[in-house]
Parts: C-alpha cells; structure tokens; sequence
C-alpha cells in the first residue's frame, strides 16, 4: 500500500512537468502524417472509414496500429489537447511498464548476482526502481518525444516492447524452474509483431532479450538441453541478422539511390552517427533546454574520420565503452546491461538506412539504459552509506530534472514561444525558420496588414537563403503572392524553386512543397504560374522518373489546367506502368476521368491498361467505361479524335 501511494505521487508529479505542455500545438510532420491528411480524420464508427485508415498506413508508413489510435482522437472530438493527452497518458502507462521491468533487472543484479539480502532489500530494491522509472519519465528530452504528437509511433512501439519482455521475463522464469513456458514465449512474440504495426523499433526486442542473457540470465534453464537449445537459437538468429544485414540491408538501403533524397550516403550517415551518439549521451546526462533544440536538419556531416576530427573522439568514446561494458559484464552486470540497452535502442535508426540524422525521440527507449547504467553506479557507491544520502540523491534529481521538463513543458505549451525559442536556438535551421513563420502567418489571419504579416515574410525570406533550405519557404511566398500578389520577386522564386528542385537532394519536404502549389493551382488559385509548375514537374520527373505521384499529378495538372490531353495521356501511361493494383487504380482512375467529363484520356486509360495486363480486355466495368466514354466524346461533337487517341480507340474496338 505504501510503495502504491509513492508510485501515485510520482506518477503526479511526472504529469504536473509535462501538464503546460498540453496547450500547445501541432509541429512538423504531426501536419502531412495525421493533421492534414484527410484519410485520418474518422468522424463516426462506420467499417470503410476506418478500414480506409489501415489500407493508407498499410500502403505509405507501415504503421497501421499508431494511424488507427490517431483516428480514435478524431472520432472522439479531435482537439489539440487531446491528442496530447492522449500521448502523455501512453507515457506515464509505459513508465508503470518500466518500473516492472526495472524492479526484476535490480532484484536479479543486485540480490541474485551480488548476493544482497533478498529479504532486507526487497523493499529498497522496488523503491529503486520506481525512482529509475521516474528519472525516465521526467527527464527533459522526453518532452519533445511525448509533446510531438506524431511520435505516439515510438511511444506505442516501445510499450509493446516492454510488454513483449516482461513476457520473455516471466517465460524465462517459469523455464528455470522447470515449469511450462512456451505460452508465455509465444505471447512474447505476438506482442513483439503487433508492436512492429505501431513502429519498426519493435524488432528490437530480440537483441534487448540477448542482453538479458548476456548479462543476467546466462541461459540458464532447469535442463541441460534447453540451455544448449537457447544457445544454440540465439547464436542462429545472431547468424541470420548478420546475413540480413549483409545481403538485404545493406544492398537495398545503402546504395546512392537510395540516398538520392539526402545529401550525404551511407558511410557518411555511419560516420556522423560517432558523433551523434555521444551527443545522446551528453544530452541524457546534462539535459539543459538550451542544448535541446528538436530541429537538426543543419547538423553538420561527417565526411571521413578526420573531419570533422571529433568523428575520431566520438567513435574512440563509443569503442570505449563497449569495452567497458563487457569487461564488466560479470561483476557489474546491470551497468553492462545499461550501456548495452543504449546501443541496442539506437541500433536501428543509426544503421546505413537513409535516414536523418539527428531526432531526439529516437533516446525515447534509449535512455532507460543510460539511467539503469547511472543507477547502478549510484547503488554501488551508496550502499555502505546511510541510506538517506541515497534518498537525497534521488530528490534532488527528480527535483531537477522536474523542474527543466516543466520549464521546457512550458515552451512547447506556448505555440508562439517555441517556435521563437527553437528558431533563435538554432538560426541555421532551415525548418525552425519555417516554422515560425507559419505561427507568424497563422497570427497575421493572412492579412497584409498585420505587424505579424511582415514578420513572416522576412522570416520566409530568411530560411529560403539557408543552406539546407528545401523549397518550401519558396513554395510559401508563392501562394501567399497567389493570394495577395504583393512580392515583388516572384520569377526570382520560381527560380530559386526550380533550382533547388533541380540541385538539391529530392526529399520528403521537396515534394511536399510541389504537391501544395499543385494542390492550390488545381483549387483555383490562378495566381501560380501553371507554365512554371509544369517546368518543376519536368524536372522533378526526370530526377525521379519511378514516383508515380509526380506522374499522377502532372497529369492532373495538364488535364485540368494546361488543357493538354496528350500530355496528360503520356503521364497517365507511366502511372499505370508503375502502379502495382493496375486493375483496380485503372478503374478508379478511368471513372475519375469521366465524372469530369476528360473522356479522351478515359479512354487512353483503359486501352493502356488492357495493353499492361491483357486480361482486363474483357471487364465488364472497363468495357462499360468505354462505351461511356465514346458516347461523351460524340455527344461533345468530338468527330475526329487526333490522331494518338484514336489508334488507342481503334485497340479497343
């Protein structure tokens, strides 16, 4: 009961440093991922929206179980708080997990290893790991992890990872006492696959199991076989991940067109990381919220050993402390396990996968093992001691890392001070600088003659001159001339879109930047220029001639707005060369066509479609949507189709 009222008031206290927080606003990717994506937002309990939900996860991220928990926000109200409530609620839920977790490593490293007095330090011992759980849950850096909402994905991911362990826990137990254990390995497994639906990281719980083994529980098991058999399982797995990474990973993850959307490749990607993971480690050990900055898209790379030379420090450092680790691993086995839990979460998201190369939620799983190294270190240091100087240790740590959590809850909870505070934090943010001057825009209404107008101006006009700006500050000022024509510039934009669309990497913002201007031209904002949003497709095609959204779009676009049937029959053909479901997007695509009376291009669709797969020659549906489509066609007094179409037309026939 005791030990009940001191988690309740930890708990508490975890939720009064995170609580200012709650009134802030949506950052970043939480935009294209859930707030601006339209499949998301469910506004009842009908089947086909919410199937709708898991078919775009299953079809864009993978991670159908985080996007369905976004659209239950939706289809509860769908405001601001609570989504973020929703996030702090799932944190305080996996530090209970955590406290778990850490209450058996403690008792097996400290009681069964140490041979401490099981009965005399039980109760210590759970005290220990609540305050462990605690330092997790209320260090600063987990605010821009449970405060982003998008990043649920990781906070969904690890709590089945927790869950998947603590079952691998119970099984190995169970296994040493001689009791049955598979159904208890089984659902260790089970939750191990759904949590890779919430996010990928979740595949990780094998190598933190093998670091249990490693570490705590060597093995062991009441018969001699099925030591050999545990032995003998992980050193097959250990065999096949080598052989995944060396023949899937790395071909299909590590070559330059992969890396096409970044401006850096694999083994630079490897190099930075030396020094990305030590700044981890800085930023979990001394976490001021003047060196936490959530925006690192101008974190400088790594081009050899040597340059910058801290790649060299930072690796010697890494190096040095797996040595340590393994030296250690049998006398200080929690502290070996703390320093290999570290490694292990970040496993992923530094391996030659492109991607970027600094986010501070990717410490979220990371950290615990920082914290059960340090707490480990503390034990040893304190246990001869009066246990009081334990206790005052532990106030004043939870005291101070409450206090900068609230002081950084703080900031995010003010929408127009955190895009302030993250822009003067780190002025070569090309993303920071962005940012703020949306919050500038959104305060202005769009109205030209706001104070807070002007300031998003400048600001835009300052990110599009950084150099690791995408175009979307460009992109900004066009529509914002679109609306007011009032930039004094404008070729000069396009020019500078086109240019970096042209010479800078192609990444995720670049298209979003493009899609935007189309989705606005097509809307009726006639004030983008059609003719130079052509010319961004065509170079955006030629750089990346397999993306069948550039296709689908530019056919759009001259469809609807260039009024160039031909073009658009070319761009619809390379659409459905690409897509995967021919029959079922030939479909959607040709009954689109004709609900907007573009039955040219219908028609071209179908015969291009029963050219790809010659088996939909006799769909009745497809059959049907010619027969409608040449009688649009005669009825426009259309006679003469050019002379393109009308060989299409003839293969129909």
């Amino acid at each position: 009961m005791q030990l009940t009222l001191v988690v309740l008031g930890l708990l508490i206290l975890v939720t009064l440093a995170f609580w200012p927080a709650l009134n802030g606003g949506f950052i970043f990717d939480d935009y294209p991922i859930f707030a601006e994506n339209s499949t998301v937002h469910v506004t009842g309990w009908h089947w086909q929206e919410w199937h709708r939900v898991w078919a775009w996860s299953r079809s864009n991220i993978e991670r159908p179980i985080a996007m369905l928990s976004y659209a239950l926000n939706y289809a509860l109200g769908g405001s601001t708080r609570s989504f973020k409530a929703t996030n702090l609620a799932l944190h305080l839920f996996n530090a209970l997990l955590l406290m778990q977790l850490a209450r058996r490593l403690l008792f097996a490293g400290w009681v069964q290893v140490n041979g401490v007095d099981a009965r005399r330090h039980r109760w210590i011992i759970s005290c220990w790991a609540i305050v462990l759980a605690t330092l997790w849950a209320i260090h600063p850096l987990q605010v821009s992890t449970v405060m982003y909402t998008v990043q649920r994905m990781e906070l969904l991911g690890f709590a089945f990872v927790l869950l998947a362990l603590l079952a691998y826990w119970r099984a190995r137990q169970r296994q040493m006492e001689g009791q049955r254990a598979w159904p208890w390995l089984g659902l260790c497994c089970a939750l191990t696959v759904i949590g890779y639906y919430a996010k990928e990281t979740a595949v990780l719980v094998p190598g933190y199991a093998l670091l249990l083994e490693l570490t705590l529980l060597h093995f062991a098991a009441h018969k001699s076989a099925s030591r050999r058999a545990w032995k003998i399982t992980y050193l097959a797995g250990c065999s096949i991940a080598a052989l995944i990474f060396t023949f899937y990973l790395l071909p299909h993850y590590a070559t330059d067109s992969a890396y096409a959307a970044r401006d850096y490749n694999a083994w630079q990607r490897e190099l930075t990381q030396l020094r990305v993971l030590p700044l981890y480690l800085g930023w979990i050990l001394l976490p001021l919220p003047n060196l936490l900055h959530f925006y690192y898209d101008n974190y400088p790379i790594s081009r050899d050993l040597l340059h910058p030379i801290t790649t060299l420090f930072g690796g010697l450092l890494l190096l040095g402390l797996a040595v340590f680790a393994v030296a250690l691993r049998k006398r200080r086995p929690l502290l070996a396990l703390g320093i290999g839990w570290f490694f292990v979460a970040q496993t992923l998201t530094s391996a030659p996968i492109p991607l970027e190369l600094v986010f501070e939620h990717r410490n979220y799983p990371a950290l615990f093992g920082i914290v059960l190294a340090v707490a480990d270190l503390l034990w040893l240091i304190t246990r001869r001691v009066d246990p009081r100087i334990a206790t005052l240790i532990a106030g004043i740590l939870i005291a101070n890392f409450g206090l900068l959590t609230f002081i950084r809850s703080s900031i995010w909870g003010d929408r127009l001070l955190l895009t302030q505070t993250l822009a003067d934090d780190n002025p070569g943010s090309a993303r920071a600088a962005y940012d703020l001057a949306r919050r500038y825009m959104f305060m202005a209404g769009n109205n030209p003659d706001s104070p807070f107008y002007s300031l998003s101006i400048k600001e835009l006009r300052r990110a599009a001159t950084l150099p690791s700006a995408s175009p979307m500050a460009e992109e900004a000022l066009l529509l914002i001339n679109a609306d007011h024509h009032d930039q004094p510039d404008v070729s000069t934009l396009w020019s500078s879109f086109l240019d970096k669309l042209q010479n800078r990497p192609l990444g995720p913002e670049a298209y979003l930047a493009l899609d935007k201007l189309t989705t606005e031209r097509l809307s009726g904002k006639t004030g983008i220029d059609i003719h130079q949003l052509a010319r961004a497709y065509e170079i955006t095609i030629k750089r990346n001639p397999a993306r069948i959204t550039l296709h689908s779009s530019y056919a759009e676009l001259a469809g609807a707005e260039l009024h160039d049937p031909d073009l658009a029959i070319q761009q619809w053909r390379q659409a459905l060369r690409l897509e995967k479901d021919l029959a079922g997007y030939s479909k959607q695509l040709a009954g689109y066509l004709l609900e907007n009376h573009r039955g040219q291009e219908a028609l071209a669709v179908i015969a291009e479609a029963r050219k790809l797969q010659p088996m939909l020659s006799n769909d009745p549906i497809l059959m049907a949507m010619q027969s409608q489509a040449e009688k649009m066609l005669s009825q426009e007094g259309a006679t003469a189709l050019p002379q393109q179409s009308q060989g299409l037309t003839d293969g129909l026939r």
